[in-house]
């Protein structure tokens, strides 16, 4: 990685020796700096409703980062990880994505965490030939952003036919849906339209971020025959707050929702109301597995799933991989992925197809019981 120093007008028009110019900028004379850190960016929600999965995934990262340095770094260079948060919005993770290929020069970002993140970063990542690796976006518009984009968490093209099947097993055929109106929620809904019979959805409804009484919605809900509810949130916090107007409006029909929903959020918001909802998410790390007691001893209990935290533990390690193996250079990154046969992480053994999205990793179906997320059973989906 090269440094560029540019010198304003006046300095030039004084003719400084090369000598003299070192001696004001030491650091820029020097040979391409073998020793200087290698630098990440991540991009993810550190604050907003969607904080308690970022900070989770952010701290999953650390995690690698810092054992990855403390064994050498990669090839005798540390990792320096710049965060930025986006706040789950495609306006902040646009900007932050500039700010750190353009700015802090990093060789790759880890990020975004939500689905519209990603898709704002992605262009600005692919004009620059910057690695863009999601831990967490499962939009199946993520699989069309480009060729430096991966993610090493699952496309929700899978994750609605894992649904739908669910749905069909349980002769729900009557479904009503909420939805909370992002990239994400938007392009899950109509994957799963694809999957279900065309007259399934009978009721659905979209409604702005941040909107916190759905009592009118819920109104009109009590006067239709449904089978089962679905509450289709970007925050844990949406679909909780959903579900418990739903249940004090008298109506007790199942809930099944997605992986936002994976969090201690939505139980504590959702309290009781929330119990015996279904979940279509990622498998459980728990605290005794390895993984578990080595960030367990490291970090605080994370806000939400130890899963998450794997997810950006993993992220990192597939990227160093791949610079340890061919150097920073974007292009070489990326044919690195493309190519990879095998990745032993946290979450599985995993490789990427043509569209840089994960092949390998499974799904499972959770439970709240007492408070608690308890896998049902695991799915698989080709």
């Amino acid at each position: 990685m090269q440094n560029h120093l540019e010198f304003p007008p006046i300095l030039m028009k004084k003719a400084l020796s090369f000598v003299s110019l070192c001696a004001l900028a030491l650091s820029a004379c020097q040979p391409a700096g073998d020793n200087d850190p290698i630098k990440i960016g991540f991009i993810g929600p550190l604050t907003g409703d969607v904080a308690s999965i970022g900070t989770t995934e952010l701290s999953g990262a650390q995690l690698k980062i810092e054992e990855i340095n403390a064994a050498g770094g990669i090839n005798g260079r540390q990792i320096e990880l710049i965060v930025e948060d986006a706040r789950c919005t495609g306006a902040d993770a646009a900007s932050a994505a500039q700010k750190l290929i353009h700015v802090d020069k990093v060789v790759a970002i880890h990020g975004g965490e939500c689905s519209g993140e990603t898709l704002a970063a992605a262009p600005i990542a692919e004009e620059a030939g910057v690695i863009l690796l999601s831990p967490a976006s499962s939009s199946p518009d993520v699989a069309e952003a480009g060729d430096f984009v991966f993610r090493n968490y699952p496309n929700d093209a899978l994750k609605t036919i894992a649904m739908a099947n669910y749905l069909e097993e349980q002769g729900f055929n009557k479904i009503a849906v909420i939805t909370e109106n992002t990239d994400f929620t938007i392009a899950f809904l109509e994957s799963l339209r694809g999957e279900v019979a065309e007259d399934a959805i009978i009721f659905s409804e979209i409604v702005e971020p941040g909107t916190k009484d759905f009592r009118t919605l819920i109104t009109r809900l009590k006067d239709m025959e449904f089978d089962v509810f679905f509450p289709n949130g970007q925050t844990p916090v949406f679909s909780a707050t959903v579900v418990k107007q739903m249940r004090e409006q008298g109506l007790e029909q199942p809930v099944i929702t997605h992986d936002t929903a994976d969090s201690v959020d939505y139980v504590e918001v959702g309290g009781e109301s929330v119990e015996g909802s279904k979940i279509i998410s990622i498998p459980s790390i728990t605290d005794d597995s390895e993984f578990g007691s080595t960030f367990l001893a490291r970090f605080d209990t994370p806000a939400a799933s130890l899963a998450w935290a794997a997810y950006g533990y993993d992220a990192i390690g597939v990227l160093a991989e791949a610079i340890a193996e061919v150097g920073t250079d974007g292009a070489a990154m990326r044919d690195y992925l493309y190519g990879l046969k095998a990745y032993n992480g946290v979450i599985g053994t995993f490789s990427f197809d043509e569209n840089g999205d994960v092949v390998g990793v499974t799904y499972a179906l959770k439970d709240i019981q007492d408070g608690e997320f308890v896998i049902v059973s695991d799915i698989t989906v080709e």
